[in-house]
């Protein structure tokens, strides 16, 4: 008999040997293993084989604790008994939880940290972090990451310190800097946007530490990446800044040469006959690469297939970025994918084992899947026993 273990955590503590006796091959595949000394010699007498991303020794006195999303660690938290605590999500401490946070055995986050500057030492040596710990001034109000400062921003503002983990945002025409700056409001972050209207007034709110980006007034700053058409790309204006991946369509050029302002964080992304359009725009600027396509782009599908009928449709080639998952016709020649295809950042391309050559030089996949070869996954022995579930306990 063997026994199959799939579990986010499997606690090996309160192992028995006359349980274990009973199989003659135990597999356990787990995010967290739990083990103490007795368990620990268990592992070196019987046939374990382990697939574990993290192994942790605890007394058998101490309680597991799992909390599934945000939280938030305050002084009113201080654990009932020995508790060891795992987060399944992002972590947000206050500053008056010192004393709950150091009456736990221990942390394990699996997301990202909100923790006071006086604590960050302390939820450091506590815990094991598989995400970001980020750092607030004890006497900071925390926002969100990217925080907008508008109107709405003015009427609730106070002479407190604020503070935003990435950004504070602050182009809006309404918003009156001078009233902003008047309630002794401050602000700390990485960075801010600030348009030229509102700089003078918001800018010495910000501490030197905040690198502030200035941009023209009326200046559209999108948060996140873009994909543009020259309809669309109309509506934003003639400035544009934008904090993610920026991808243009082949009619984009009379959007382009209406530009007078382009900022973009990320990658460029636009075919390659609209180069000249891009570069003209009197103030561009691309903190990632500026990546020139052949053919018609195709972004952001979640399943695109790959045929005749779509090439002749663009005699020119398709460019596919982001996509998915690709599925190219086994009836297209390698010739044909070299010829008028590219592929960029797609994550999942299916084609022959003929064809595999061709796509790998059209770029590549993050999974090339070969669809003419059996890939039938391994069924288990009748005589093994599995347990699926999020927590175990042998």
């Amino acid at each position: 008999m063997k026994l199959l273990i799939e579990s986010a955590i499997c606690d090996l503590r309160k192992a028995q040997e006359e349980t274990l006796a009973a199989y003659d091959n135990i597999t356990i595949q787990s995010a967290l293993l739990i083990t103490n000394p007795r368990a620990r010699a268990l592992l070196a007498k019987y046939p374990f084989t382990l697939q574990c991303a993290q192994t942790l020794d605890l007394e058998d006195d101490i309680q597991l604790n799992t909390i599934n999303g945000q939280t938030t660690l305050t002084g009113q938290n201080t654990p009932n008994g020995k508790q060891y605590l795992i987060i399944n999500g992002s972590l947000t401490v206050t500053p008056d939880a010192g004393d709950a946070l150091r009456q736990y055995m221990g942390i394990t986050l699996n997301g990202a940290a909100y923790c006071p500057t006086s604590l960050a030492t302390v939820l450091a040596s506590k815990s094991t972090i598989n995400g970001k710990l980020y750092s607030y001034p004890d006497h900071a109000v925390v926002l969100k990451s990217t925080t907008v400062l508008d109107r709405n921003f003015l009427y609730r503002a106070q002479s407190r310190l604020y503070w935003a983990a990435k950004q504070f945002i602050a182009v809006d025409e309404k918003l009156d800097g001078g009233a902003l700056a008047a309630t002794g409001a401050r602000f700390t972050s990485p960075s801010a946007i600030l348009s030229e209207g509102l700089a003078k007034d918001l800018a010495p709110l910000f501490d030197e530490a905040t690198q502030l980006e200035i941009v023209p007034d009326g200046t559209q700053v999108i948060q996140d990446d873009l994909e543009l058409n020259d309809a669309s790309l109309g509506r934003y204006g003639e400035d544009l800044y934008i904090a993610g991946d920026l991808t243009l369509a082949d009619d984009c050029e009379e959007g382009l040469n209406s530009l007078e302002y382009l900022h973009v964080e990320g990658d460029v992304i636009l075919p390659g006959d609209l180069a000249d359009a891009l570069y003209d725009i009197p103030d561009f600027a691309c903190g990632g690469e500026v990546i020139l396509l052949d053919g018609h782009p195709i972004s952001c599908k979640s399943r695109v297939k790959v045929d005749e009928a779509l090439l002749d449709l663009y005699p020119d080639g398709v460019s596919l970025l982001n996509c998915a998952l690709v599925e190219i016709d086994p009836a297209l020649e390698p010739s044909e994918i070299l010829e008028q295809l590219y592929l960029s950042n797609c994550a999942l391309v299916r084609c022959t084992a003929a064809q595999q050559g061709a796509v790998q030089a059209a770029g590549g996949a993050a999974r090339i899947q070969l669809t003419d070869q059996a890939t039938e996954e391994e069924a288990p022995d009748e005589d093994t026993q599995i347990f699926e579930c999020a927590q175990y306990v042998l």
